[in-house]
């Protein structure tokens, strides 16, 4: 028997730098996040060079190494 994977479409869509605090020094970008087309919440990239979601109906982040594999985590979980 083989078990099928249902992957997700996840789609980390950029917000206008304009509306980062500036009194966080971590953050280097942040957007909307959408899995599936639906607004699911929001990811950052981090001057630490990790990349992180949180999804609204989980609790916690959700943290990789890169773009590239925070979106193939997301897309396997979500």
């Amino acid at each position: 028997m083989f078990q099928t994977t249902l992957m997700h479409t996840v789609k980390l869509e950029h917000n206008d730098d304009e509306v980062l605090d500036p009194a966080d020094p971590q953050l280097v970008v942040r957007g909307s996040l959408f899995i599936d087309g639906r607004n699911a919440g929001s990811w950052e990239a981090r001057r630490d060079g990790t990349w992180a979601a949180h999804v609204r109906h989980k609790s916690g982040w959700t943290v990789e190494t890169s773009r590239v594999a925070l979106i193939e985590r997301l897309a396997r979980d979500a």
